[in-house]
């Protein structure tokens, strides 16, 4: 009865300590005395496994040498499947003889005689051990050994108290580094090479790569890396069409791998062999609801990935997505105050509308990353659409034949976007359209006094849904074109009439 009472006792002195602080040093240091307290033992020691290394290391221990913790240390996965084996703890009378202990000697002369040894789990998963050491030979009981195992288990429960504690801190630092990152740097590789290496680091990671899906190319070109060496890095091209995992990527999905050596589902198996990488996980970064790349993660051991790591990781992909965003919206300003910029220095140099026009085409064809723009004004006699301006089209293109005004529908001042000009049956040239590389066009209405006098195209190379931004950009410079040949028109208008005034004058010459 007095041992029950000392067990019930000890078990509420661990419980007020779980009760009073998160420290995982305390709680397991408190484990392991209790063990030698209740149990009469001479020494006890709690081991963890080191996943990368396979090995035991002593994180709790009480009575035990320097020398002899790190004689020899123990494969800690094949030590948990011999105690579940052996229906959940090993115990060994003679320490010092028995044929199934090493370090015979160590042990005589670290004055050991008998071992209890039991797992330590967390999540039906063994992570370690918690051995008991006596100083004279004694068989144990089944009390002792439910007692120790009732402590081992105290151990998981502190163990995953801590590492859940640790993961809401270290979730709320990362969010908040990253977060001062983005706002305090404009430089998107900066901000990338942050990630990689806090993420690898927060997650104890091999490597970490982030990748940006280029759509002309169709391949994930790398933007930023922690922890891989260059011979991975260079070791080729990661294409959708050659890699299952960047297609399911782009199609949105988060995609684990358990074993690089066993998924038909990678790229380069052979390369990540030989970098050490045993699992991984890839999560897609997007912006606007749109894949725009891939946050992948490398580990050195066998890695399941739980759900609350994928949802951390997903939404640090989606903060990658912010700052692409964020950047993209800089960048966007800043060109777009260069183009509005230049257009108003070259109106206020020259009423050379051709000269204008050609720097507006010029400057959209940039702004927008488009392949070409072409700028035609309506000839109302011949119901046509004249060309005055274009850049990045071919010669053969451009004089493929007359444009029809009624086919186009931005003559009836409405913007027209086609995503995809081989699903489309407004194109008035299809087949020279493809011979030219055409895949998506936006046609926006150029505007003056008197209504459309024209339309501004451009010409993507890929298909392209032009957003609701682009469609308001692109007309307020046709705007900028309309307002050119205005003007200009307003200038020839007033030097007529400045001609006519002269030349009236100068018909009553003899007033004078």
């Amino acid at each position: 009865m007095a041992k029950e009472t000392d067990y019930f006792r000890t078990f509420c002195r661990i419980s007020k300590a779980f009760g009073t602080t998160f420290k995982k040093d305390q709680l397991l240091d408190l484990i392991v005395q209790s063990a030698i307290d209740s149990l009469n033992g001479k020494a006890a020691c709690l081991f963890l496994a080191d996943e990368e290394k396979g090995l035991s290391t002593p994180v709790a221990q009480k009575g035990l040498s320097e020398d002899y913790l790190h004689a020899e240390p123990m494969k800690i996965e094949t030590v948990i499947k011999d105690l579940m084996a052996a229906g959940g703890y090993i115990a060994f009378t003679d320490a010092a003889s028995d044929a199934r202990l090493d370090n015979h000697e160590a042990k005589k002369a670290e004055g050991i005689a008998s071992i209890l040894v039991v797992p330590v789990m967390v999540q039906n998963k063994g992570i370690g051990v918690l051995s008991l050491y006596t100083g004279e030979q004694r068989a144990f009981s089944d009390d002792e050994v439910a007692f120790l195992q009732a402590l081992a288990d105290q151990g998981g429960i502190a163990i995953q108290h801590a590492h859940l504690y640790e993961r809401v801190n270290t979730n709320a630092d990362l969010y908040f580094r990253l977060a001062a990152n983005i706002n305090s740097s404009r430089e998107l590789k900066q901000i990338f090479h942050t990630l990689s290496a806090e993420i690898g680091e927060a997650f104890s990671m091999k490597g970490v790569s982030i990748r940006l899906y280029n759509p002309e190319t169709g391949m994930m070109d790398l933007a930023a890396s922690h922890g891989l060496s260059e011979a991975f890095l260079n070791k080729g091209s990661i294409s959708a069409d050659k890699s299952e995992v960047v297609t399911r990527i782009l199609a949105g999905e988060t995609v684990v791998i358990k074993d690089v050596g066993k998924d038909p589902r990678l790229q380069y198996p052979e390369e990540s062999r030989r970098e050490g990488i045993v699992s991984a996980l890839a999560v897609p970064i997007q912006s606007q609801n749109k894949v725009i790349g891939e946050l992948r993660l490398y580990s050195a051991v066998k890695r399941q990935f739980p759900g609350h790591i994928v949802k951390m990781l997903t939404a640090l992909a989606h903060q990658g997505g912010v700052a692409i965003e964020k950047e993209r919206l800089l960048r966007r300003i800043r060109m777009n105050s260069e183009i509005f910029n230049d257009l108003a220095v070259a109106m206020d140099s020259t009423l050379d509308v051709k000269k204008i026009l050609h720097i507006l085409s010029s400057d959209v064809a940039e702004v927008f990353g488009v392949k070409g723009v072409s700028i035609r004004l309506l000839d109302e006699e011949k119901k046509t659409l004249h060309l005055v301006a274009s850049y990045g089209l071919s010669e053969a293109y451009l004089d493929k034949g007359p444009l029809l005004a009624e086919k186009n529908t931005a003559i009836q001042n409405k913007p027209v976007v086609i995503p995809n000009v081989a699903d489309s049956k407004e194109i008035q040239y299809p087949k020279e359209t493809a011979g030219e590389g055409i895949a998506a066009t936006l046609t926006v209405p150029i505007n003056a006094r008197e209504g459309v006098i024209g339309v501004m195209r451009l010409y993507s190379e890929t298909p392209r849904d032009f957003t609701e931004d682009d469609v308001i950009l692109a007309m307020a410079l046709a705007h900028q074109g309309g307002l050119a040949i205005q003007n200009a028109s307003m200038y020839l208008k007033l030097q007529e009439d400045k001609k006519d005034l002269e030349e009236e004058i100068w018909s009553h010459r003899a007033w004078f």
